[in-house]
């Protein structure tokens, strides 16, 4: 069994649940090409955790259990079906599409499982929690234990794989889904993630409610969430921006699937950052939730004046006394760097404002209570004063 001794006492840390350490904080870290369970001891040799060991990546061990035993098939069977038994009484057949698995969130580390209707989409955070998590049993798990009749492991756009699917053959990439009553098409394959952001799904909801009689701006719209709902909601109009064509084709499919009338939803396939500037109209709301800026925290600098850029210029599309739902996916941007971002952009805009929403990501998506960092969904409404 491989062994990792800590170079630094990191073991009260690890037993009140952070799920992380990093390359420095370990001692002559093994010569190793493959992730694989590894036994963490402290700085006296004493065993602390089992976890898994990443030679890939800077976070070199991912936490998986404190008990005397290595995990076994039977321990994981055992996560699978604690992380299924939470989530039993948030969905119904009106909203049929859920995280399964969220990593550490669910005490798997590195391991992403959603479920789209009757297909599950399994990812993974990085080649080591590829090579250590064992796809066939994830995927025999699933076909037996949920309503999933087919599996797919989508590839990150980064880990150069091609997608495996099991069970039930699919006819087509794109699947229809219902949240909320609200109808969504997914594609699986080619789509953001894995396919869908299930995360926003509350503030989904919150943007219907705000949307009555009206005129919505979505910028980054993506396959229109944020568009739908407003439109359910009873917006006037709803104006869906975004680069991708082919997301904004499911979108308008979307609206009409939904039973929404197709005038009050107008396309624009556009590069945001480029309509932002040049868009001479203005809206009674503007939801701007823009993919994420910034993937190290050598970034962060760059990307927090990037977020005060885009979000001081999306004020000015904004009608008097308007309200603004800003979002960020950015986990290397805390709350506190968020909230100093819009004080940032409102200043910048010399406008002022009210908060009256602050959310994350949806019930489904939990994180450890001692790693707020995978607290990384921010969410914001606020309503000018002028």
């Amino acid at each position: 069994m491989l062994k990792v001794k800590l170079g630094r006492d990191l073991r009260k840390q690890l037993l009140r649940g952070h799920p992380w350490v990093y390359s420095q904080s370990v001692d002559n870290p093994p010569k190793v090409r493959e992730a694989q369970l590894c036994e963490v001891l402290d700085k006296k040799g004493q065993f602390v955790v089992w976890g898994i060991y990443d030679p890939h990546s800077p976070l070199v061990v991912r936490s998986l259990s404190t008990e005397k035993k290595p995990p076994n098939k039977s321990f994981f069977e055992k996560r699978f079906s604690q992380s299924l038994e939470l989530r039993k009484n948030f969905f119904s057949s009106e909203t049929n599409s859920f995280r399964l698995f969220n990593g550490e969130g669910d005490r798997l580390p590195g391991l992403v499982c959603d479920i789209y209707d009757k297909v599950a989409v399994i990812q993974f955070d990085g080649e080591g929690p590829f090579q250590f998590w064992d796809q066939e049993f994830i995927a025999e798990w699933l076909l037996e234990n949920t309503l999933s009749e087919t599996v797919v492991y989508k590839p990150r756009f980064s880990d150069k794989k091609e997608p495996i699917f099991w069970g039930k053959r699919l006819e087509s990439e794109v699947i229809e889904i219902k949240e909320n009553g609200r109808h969504f098409l997914v594609n699986i394959i080619e789509g953001q993630k894995t396919g869908f952001f299930l995360d926003q799904r509350d503030n989904r909801l919150y943007v219907s409610q705000l949307s009555k009689e009206s005129t919505v701006l979505n910028l980054f719209s993506y396959s229109g969430g944020f568009s739908i709902y407003a439109g359910s909601g009873g917006a006037q109009k709803v104006t869906s921006v975004d680069i991708s064509q082919g997301a904004l084709s499911l979108a308008d499919e979307a609206w009409k699937k939904t039973g929404l009338n197709p005038e009050q939803h107008e396309s624009c396939c556009e590069d945001v950052f480029k309509f932002i500037e040049t868009e001479s109209r203005k809206w009674s709301l503007v939801v701007v939730d823009p993919p994420s800026m910034t993937h190290s925290e050598k970034q962060k600098a760059k990307a927090v004046k990037a977020y005060v850029d885009l979000f001081s210029q999306s004020l000015r599309l904004v009608e008097k006394c308007g309200d603004i739902c800003f979002s960020s996916c950015s986990s290397h941007i805390s709350f506190e760097d968020f909230f100093d971002i819009i004080n940032e952009s409102l200043s910048k805009s010399r406008k002022t404002g009210r908060i009256h929403r602050i959310s994350g990501q949806g019930v489904d998506h939990p994180f450890p209570h001692s790693c707020h960092e995978m607290r990384y969904l921010k969410f914001v409404h606020v309503k000018l004063d002028s």
